[in-house]
């Protein structure tokens, strides 16, 4: 049940309410204003910016924050708070050590996980081999572990059951 209050906004409705999503009293910095703070964020967060700028093609499918944060360092169209600031770098800092971003972490990463993507390969062979109703399971616990690096408890608790369900009946079509 619409309420008159409700059939008025409908009414009232403008498509740019939705596109801006800004306060209507937001007030625009000055040029001067935007120079100015994009010359102290140039000094103030140097490596910051670099490292933005260095990893912005895979921060943009992964992480927005980072990459808005990098477009207001960039241009100087806000001040950063303190809050921002460490926000920033705590995610930076997260970021580091996170093997999407960091080639030494990929490579200790991928080791890691080498004798499981075997392991999965196994099931999904066994899996093929039978007909089994797992193999498109296996191939998004596989596409999961090769994109995101890890592998979740469950997954492995679930790839264990059907490497069990699988295996037992392998042979006893032979006798």
């Amino acid at each position: 049940m619409m309420t008159e209050g409700d059939l008025k906004w409908i009414k009232n409705w403008q498509p740019q309410q939705t596109g801006n999503n800004m306060n209507r009293f937001y007030k625009k910095p000055k040029p001067e204003t935007m120079k100015k703070n994009r010359e102290l964020y140039r000094e103030l967060y140097k490596d910051e910016i670099k490292w933005l700028s260095e990893n912005f093609d895979k921060l943009q499918k992964h992480n927005k924050f980072l990459v808005e944060m990098c477009i207001i360092l960039k241009t100087g169209g806000r001040k950063i708070t303190p809050k921002m600031e460490d926000a920033i770098k705590n995610s930076i800092e997260k970021c580091k050590n996170n093997p999407l971003y960091n080639e030494v972490a990929r490579v200790e990463q991928e080791a890691k996980l080498q004798p499981i993507l075997s392991k999965i390969n196994v099931v999904l062979a066994m899996a093929e081999a039978k007909n089994d109703k797992a193999v498109d399971f296996i191939k998004n616990v596989e596409n999961y572990v090769r994109t995101n690096y890890r592998i979740t408890k469950k997954q492995m608790e679930a790839l264990n059951k059907v490497h069990k369900r699988v295996s037992e009946d392998l042979f006893k079509g032979d006798e």
